[in-house]
């Protein structure tokens, strides 16, 4: 009895690596090339916001167009920081304090029709974390794909 149910172990134990390990390395390629477009995209977005200094409604349609076509669901948030020298009474020195925009922001403005326009020397970030996709295991969620690009203003747009 022993020997049988050694054996029936060592059979579901070798089904288990053949067929597992397999599945679980094309799992984590899967998203690894996942990761690797949601760079590029947002590579994309942000350079083209960076040198021109603006951002369009058709660029953030298309922006949202290129993570739909994707099989999971993005939350996409910006931030843009603008800084501001501002002088200190006390020491009678310019003192740099930043002014945060979020999503809310932009969107606003881009949704009534408007640019959305940054002076040169902004910052903007973008992240974009996958909330809901297929995962391996149902029960466990997966919050290994996920970005953050940033750049500065350069507004070459003259």
């Amino acid at each position: 009895m022993n020997d049988i149910f050694g054996k029936i172990c060592s059979i579901f134990l070798a089904v288990i690596i053949l067929f597992g390990m397999p599945l679980v390395y094309m799992h984590e390629r899967a998203k690894t090339a996942e990761q690797m477009y949601l760079l590029t995209e947002a590579t994309h977005f942000v350079d083209s916001v960076c040198n021109t200094g603006m951002i369009t409604g058709q660029m953030l349609r298309s922006f949202y167009a290129s993570l739909a076509s994707e099989t999971a669901v993005y939350e996409v948030s910006f931030l843009h920081e603008q800084p501001e020298y501002v002088l200190d009474e006390e020491t009678e020195r310019y003192v740099r304090c930043e002014t945060y925009h979020d999503e809310a922001d932009i969107r606003e403005k881009v949704e009534h029709g408007e640019d959305y326009y940054f002076c040169r020397g902004d910052f903007l970030l973008l992240t974009i974390e996958r909330k809901a996709g297929f995962t391996l295991i149902p029960s466990m969620e997966d919050r290994t794909v996920s970005i953050r690009y940033g750049g500065t203003v350069k507004y070459e747009a003259y």
